[in-house]
This record gives C-alpha cells, sequence and structure tokens, in this order.
C-alpha cells in the first residue's frame, strides 16, 4: 500500500513539472547569448570580405597573365616559324618566278620592299601589337600585281599563281588574328564585369563601417582601396567590443546584407566560370590552326608545330591548374556557407 502511495505521489509531481511553462533565461544570460550570436555573425562577416578581397586580387592577376598568352601572340609573327612556316619566307619563294621575268626591278631590293611591308604593319589590341593580315595580304599583292602590269614577260596567269601560294599562308595568320582578338575583348569585358563587383564589394564595406564609425562619410571612405577599409575600419578586436557598438547589444545587422555577399561570391563564380571557358575556347582554336597548318604544303615543318602544340598544352594546363587554385572560390564559399549558418542560428 506504501509503494502504490509513493508511485502515485511521484505521478502526480512528475505532471505538474511537465505542465509548468519553462522559466524565462535571466536578463543577463540573454545578452550573453545575443552578443555571442552578434561576436559570431560579425567575425564571419570580415572574414568572408577579407576572402572576397583575396579572391578578387587574384583574378586580378589571372586577367594579366602572360605566359599562356604570349606563347599565343608568338604565333602571331611573320617572321617566325612556329606555326611550322616563316611568312617571309614562303613570299619570297612564290615571288621568286615573277622576278626571274622581270627586267625593271631590282629583285633584291624589290624583295626587301616585300620584307618590310610584312614586318612592320601590326595592329594594336590590349596593349599588345599584332600582326596586322589583310593590310599586308593587300599592299604585298597590290606592289606585286604594279610590276606585272609593268612587266612585258609577266602575265595575269604569274600573278594569279603567286595570289594562290601566298594565300593559304596568309589565311592562318588571319585565323590566328582573330581568335588573338576575340580572346583580348572577352577578357576586357571580364576585367570590366570584375570591376563591378570590386565597386559592390566596397558599398558593402562601407555600409559595415559606417555601422561603427558613423563619424566617417561615404565619400570619403570611397577613396580608399577594399584593403585599406578592412584593415583600418573592420577590425575583429574593436567590433567584437559591445561598448563600440552605436546601440550597445542591440546591434542590427543589416537585412539584405546576406543577400549582397551571396551576390558577390555568385558573380565572382560566373564570370570565372566564363574566364576559364574563354582560354579553353582560344585553346582550342590556336590548336586546331597549329594543326591545319601542316596540310599547307611540303615545305611545313612538321615537328615544328609538334613541338609548338606540346609547348601551348603545357602551358594551358599549369595555367588552368594555378588558377583554380589562386582563385580560393571554395574557400569564399565555406566562409559564406558560416555565414548563413551563424545568421540564421
Amino acid at each position: 500500500m506504501r509503494q502504490l502511495f509513493l508511485f502515485c505521489w511521484t505521478g502526480i509531481l512528475c505532471l505538474q513539472s511537465i505542465a509548468q511553462p519553462k522559466q524565462a533565461l535571466p536578463d543577463s544570460l540573454q545578452e550573453t547569448i545575443t552578443i555571442s550570436k552578434q561576436n559570431k555573425v560579425l567575425s564571419s562577416t570580415i572574414d568572408f570580405l577579407d576572402a572576397s578581397i583575396s579572391s578578387i586580387n587574384a583574378f586580378e592577376s589571372l586577367l594579366k597573365k602572360d605566359s599562356y598568352r604570349n606563347k599565343v601572340s608568338s604565333f602571331n609573327n611573320p617572321a617566325s616559324a612556329d606555326m611550322g612556316f616563316n611568312l617571309q619566307n614562303e613570299i619570297q619563294v612564290a615571288l621568286k618566278p615573277i622576278l626571274q621575268k622581270s627586267r625593271s626591278v631590282n629583285p633584291a631590293k624589290f624583295s626587301e620592299v616585300v620584307n618590310s611591308i610584312v614586318t612592320n604593319t601590326g595592329q594594336l589590341s590590349a596593349g599588345r601589337l599584332l600582326f596586322s593580315i589583310n593590310p599586308v595580304f593587300q599592299s604585298v599583292v597590290g606592289l606585286v600585281g604594279n610590276l606585272a602590269s609593268k612587266e612585258r614577260h609577266v602575265h595575269k596567269e604569274d600573278l594569279d599563281t603567286f595570289i594562290i601560294s601566298i594565300s593559304k599562308y596568309f589565311e592562318q595568320f588571319n585565323r590566328l588574328q582573330t581568335s588573338n582578338i576575340t580572346l583580348d575583348q572577352k577578357l576586357e569585358r571580364l576585367k570590366a564585369r570584375l570591376k563591378d563587383i570590386q565597386f559592390d564589394l566596397k558599398e558593402i564595406l562601407i555600409d559595415f563601417i559606417l555601422l561603427f564609425h558613423p563619424s566617417n562619410t561615404r565619400s570619403g571612405l570611397r577613396q580608399m582601396s577594399n584593403e585599406a577599409l578592412l584593415l583600418k575600419y573592420l577590425d575583429k578586436s574593436f567590433i567584437e567590443l559591445p561598448v563600440n557598438r552605436p546601440e550597445g547589444t542591440r546591434f542590427r545587422y543589416p537585412t539584405d546584407a546576406i543577400k549582397s555577399l551571396k551576390d558577390i561570391a555568385n558573380n565572382l563564380q560566373k564570370i570565372f566560370d566564363e574566364y576559364q571557358n574563354t582560354y579553353y575556347s582560344n585553346y582550342l582554336e590556336i590548336r586546331q590552326i597549329l594543326q591545319d597548318a601542316k596540310t599547307l604544303g611540303k615545305s611545313v615543318n612538321a615537328q615544328r608545330i609538334d613541338a609548338a602544340i606540346r609547348e601551348l598544352d603545357y602551358l594551358f594546363a599549369e595555367s588552368r591548374s594555378s588558377d583554380i587554385l589562386s582563385l580560393r572560390l571554395a574557400t569564399l564559399f565555406e566562409k559564406l556557407g558560416l555565414l548563413v549558418k551563424w545568421e540564421q542560428a
């Protein structure tokens, strides 16, 4: 009977305990939890901003990288034989039968004039002088055509043979020039988009800075680099002190900040993907141009072309792997994920 009484009494106490509402946390403890969460959110935000600046700086370096582009540009040299032939030599070979029939010009001087036209005509693209193919072709054909019209022993068939002989080599340079210019134009557009991301990031930095340093002006802060803003005004040890906050412990995280930071990361990922596609497309085009040069004739040096292709393959693979490592986009998205986690906690 006594055991039954104790069992019933214990059950009543348990029911009373369940029925009673949970007591609210003491204000001091609630405030401690609030401050702790705020500190984690702010710390994660600064980590993300720091990683964003590093990724953007790395991307700027990638857009200026020289090894691959210098090699591709080197093919666009009429005095080089990296494409398996030397354009100057091929023109001279095709010109020789006409000069042998000529009586009114000095063959050596005429050849020098032709070489001068070939080597001194260029087109500036993205700060680099590219061999400008169309004006050269027109000038050389015009010069030889003028010679043919004056020489009694040089006929239209000789001029036609000359044009057919050199046009296939000029076509290779035309394709190369088009590919180079397209690459430069696409990279310039990516640079402009990267500047837009830098501007957006600076505005976000300034938004956070003004929360802690309201005496500053937005126009004044815009004069500083993103790195300088982060180092000078968003030091972790400073913002984690509640006394430094304008509203004490009731710090209000900007409502649109998470979306803005996500946009920064996603836009960086998008233009990096486009950047890689741009280089890959250029790499395939240049490789195909080199391969096609093997079919131009017996004078083409296939071994020289194979060596150029191997070097192109190596430079492209090397730059592609270093690009992924240096940009640190995986790290950036890890920082973003941690920030979202603490903000939603």
